[in-house]
């Protein structure tokens, strides 16, 4: 049933750090991973850090880690918790903020 569910999904990667030493994420995509993605109403309470999962997926890639991004639709959701217990690994996943390109100035 959950096979059934499963998506192929885009993923970028944080790699390289910018100037301010912050690492930055890819501009092209890293790859896809198949994934089945809900949303939630209960995030992780266990840690204040991961308490912006506001979405769960479950898949058997075991390559997953805390530096991807994967492009859910219009959203990028960051992967901030991976419970690898159990044939799924269970991914919490939070929205990040989408960047506003400023609109051009009438001149």
């Amino acid at each position: 049933m959950i096979n059934a569910e499963m998506r192929d999904y885009s993923y970028y990667t944080y790699g390289e750090q910018n100037g301010y030493g912050q690492p930055t994420l890819s501009g092209i995509a890293a790859g896809s991973v198949k994934m089945a993605i809900y949303t939630t109403s209960q995030g992780v309470q266990d840690n204040v850090n991961y308490s912006n999962a506001n979405y769960v997926g479950l898949t058997h890639d075991a390559n997953i880690n805390d530096k991807w991004v994967v492009q859910y639709g219009e959203k990028r959701l960051k992967v901030l918790y991976i419970q690898p217990k159990g044939r799924y690994k269970q991914v919490f996943l939070g929205e990040m903020p989408t960047r506003r390109v400023p609109s051009p100035v009438p001149h």
